[in-house]
C-alpha cells in the first residue's frame, strides 16, 4: 500500500516519540531514585525537550509540507491555466529542446501535424517529417538560438488542401542563470493574409494603371484619385485632393451634381452622369461618371470617363446627318419630278432607293424587292422580242466596274401578264474618295410608246401615198 508523504511524517513523528519515550524510560529506571536525583531531573529534562523538538520539527515539516503542497496547486492550476490559454489560441505554439525535442505542444500544433501530445513530445522533426522540411526547420530554429533574440521567418506547411504560409515567431527561453535552455516557436497562419495583401496590391495597381479616371471621394473631397485623373484635367495630386472638388466643376454644372451626390448618400447609384470639368490649362472636359456609396461610411467611389471628343463627334454626325436628310430630301423630290424610271443600287446588287416611276414600272412598292437585273420581274429581250439580252451586257453590271453606258435599246417581257415595254437603259458608276465604286444608278426609259406613235405614223404614211396614186418616174436618156 502506497503511504502519502504527510502521512509518512506523522508516523515517523509518532515513532519517534515512542522511542524518546521508550529510551527515556530505560534509562530512569536504570539509575536509583534515591542515589542521584541530579541525573533523573536531566533525563527528565532531557526526554521532554526531545519531546518538544520532535514536535515543532513535525510541526514545521507539516507546515512546509502544506506550504509545498498549496504551492504545488498554484503551479498546477497555472500550468492548467497556460494550457488551456495555450490550446485555445489559433496559433500553433511549440517548445523545444536545445537537441530538437519537443518539451510542451499546444492542441492546433497537434492539429497541424495530425499527432497526438504523446506522439510528438520527446521526438524532434526528423521523427516525423520529411529529412528536407527537418532540416528546413532545425536551420531556422538554429538561427534564432544563434541570434540569441527574436526572430520571424515564413515557413510552407502543407494541409490537405494545399500549401499554407505561416509566419513563425521563435524565440530563446532563458534559465535563472540566463543561459539558453530551450527554443519556443509561435507561428500564425498567414495565407489569407498573404493573398489579401496581393489582392490590395493588384487592386492598387489595375486603381493606378487604368486607363478610366477612378476616385475615392467623402461628400466634398477627393480622398484617393489615380493618375488617369490627374493627367486628364492637368492638376497635381496635391491639388485635386487640397481642396473641394466643386472647384474644379463647371460652375453651371455645381448645383446638379451636388443634388447627384445627395441622391448616392441616399442610396441610389450614379449611372451615366455628364458634367464638365474646368482643366488646368483653361479648356472645359465634359466627363460621365458611374458612381455607388458605402452606406456604412459614407465614402464615394467613382469611375470617369472623357466623353468631350465624342460628344463632338456627336454633334458633327449630327449636323451631318441632318445635312444628309436634306440632301435625301432634296434627292427624292429631284427623282419623283423625272419621267423617267431611277433605281440606286449598292455593289452588293441590292436596291436601295427608286423612283416613283420604278416603282410603277415593276409594280412593286418596297424598293428591296426591286432585281438591278430585272430577273424577278421581266425577261430581258433584244428589241427583236426574240433574242434573251446577256445580263453581263446590262448597264447595272457594266456600272459595278466602272463602265459608263448611255441608251441600251431593250425589250421588257413581264413573267406575270406577258406585256412588252420597250425601254433604253443607262448606268452610271457612284465613286468613292478612294476611287472605288460604291453605288449604281440605272436610269429607265420607257419608249413603248413612241415606238408605237412611230410604226403608226410609219402606217399611216403608206397608206397615204398608195391613196394619192404615187408613181415612179421613168429617166429619159438624151437625143
Amino acid at each position: 500500500m502506497k503511504i502519502s508523504f504527510e502521512k509518512k511524517i506523522v508516523l515517523g513523528y509518532l515513532i519517534n516519540l515512542l522511542v524518546v519515550f521508550v529510551i527515556g524510560f530505560i534509562t530512569i529506571r536504570q539509575i536509583p531514585f534515591s542515589s542521584n536525583k541530579l541525573w533523573q531531573w536531566i533525563s527528565l529534562a532531557l526526554i521532554v525537550l526531545s519531546v518538544g523538538m520532535l514536535t515543532v520539527v513535525f510541526f514545521i515539516l507539516k507546515n512546509q509540507l502544506k506550504a509545498k503542497k498549496k504551492f504545488e496547486d498554484e503551479l498546477l492550476k497555472n500550468q492548467k491555466l497556460l494550457q488551456s490559454i495555450i490550446d485555445n489560441t489559433s496559433n500553433a505554439i511549440s517548445v523545444k529542446k536545445l537537441n530538437g525535442e519537443y518539451l510542451l505542444v499546444n492542441k492546433q500544433f497537434q492539429s497541424l501535424f495530425k499527432s497526438k501530445e504523446a506522439d510528438l513530445k520527446g521526438k524532434t522533426n526528423h521523427d516525423f517529417l520529411s529529412k528536407e522540411i527537418a532540416d528546413m526547420y532545425r536551420n531556422s530554429d538554429l538561427d534564432a538560438l544563434k541570434a540569441g533574440k527574436e526572430i520571424q521567418i515564413e515557413e510552407i506547411i502543407e494541409h490537405s488542401d494545399g500549401p499554407h504560409t505561416y509566419l513563425s515567431v521563435k524565440f530563446p527561453l532563458f534559465d535563472m542563470a540566463n543561459r539558453i535552455y530551450a527554443l519556443g516557436t509561435i507561428s500564425t497562419d498567414i495565407t489569407e493574409r498573404k493573398k489579401n495583401v496581393q489582392s490590395l496590391k493588384a487592386a492598387d495597381t489595375f486603381f493606378n494603371l487604368s486607363i478610366d479616371s477612378l476616385a475615392i471621394a467623402s461628400k466634398n473631397m477627393f480622398i484617393k484619385i489615380n493618375p488617369s485623373l490627374s493627367k486628364l484635367l492637368g492638376y497635381s495630386d496635391l491639388e485635386l485632393l487640397g481642396e473641394p472638388f466643386t472647384n474644379y466643376i463647371f460652375p453651371e454644372d455645381i448645383p446638379m451634381t451636388e443634388q447627384k451626390i445627395e441622391q448616392l448618400e441616399k442610396g441610389t447609384d450614379l449611372v451615366n452622369f455628364k458634367n464638365r470639368w474646368l482643366c488646368k490649362d483653361g479648356t472645359i472636359k465634359w466627363l460621365t461618371w458611374n458612381a455607388t456609396a458605402d452606406m456604412k461610411t459614407g465614402t464615394l467611389y467613382a469611375i470617369a470617363r472623357d466623353i468631350t471628343e465624342e460628344l463632338h463627334l456627336e454633334e458633327e454626325e449630327k449636323k451631318a446627318l441632318n445635312e444628309l436628310y436634306e440632301s435625301q430630301q432634296k434627292l427624292n423630290m429631284v427623282l419623283e419630278n423625272i419621267s423617267d424610271g431611277v433605281i440606286v443600287a449598292n455593289t452588293d446588287k441590292q436596291v436601295v432607293l427608286a423612283n416613283y416611276i420604278a416603282n410603277e414600272l415593276f409594280g412593286i412598292e418596297d424598293d428591296t424587292k426591286i432585281s438591278i437585273d430585272f430577273s424577278d420581274h421581266f425577261e430581258v429581250l433584244f428589241p427583236d422580242g426574240k433574242t434573251t439580252f446577256p445580263v453581263q451586257k446590262l448597264p447595272a453590271e457594266r456600272a459595278l466596274v466602272g463602265e459608263v453606258t448611255d441608251d441600251i435599246d431593250v425589250l421588257l417581257k413581264d413573267l406575270t401578264t406577258n406585256e412588252k415595254r420597250r425601254v433604253l437603259l443607262s448606268g452610271r458608276p457612284i465613286i468613292d474618295n478612294e476611287n472605288h465604286v460604291a453605288a449604281v444608278v440605272v436610269t429607265i426609259k420607257d419608249i413603248s410608246r413612241y415606238k408605237k406613235l412611230e410604226e403608226e405614223l410609219k402606217k399611216k404614211d403608206l397608206k397615204s401615198r398608195t391613196m394619192i396614186g404615187f408613181k415612179k418616174t421613168k429617166k429619159i436618156n438624151p437625143g
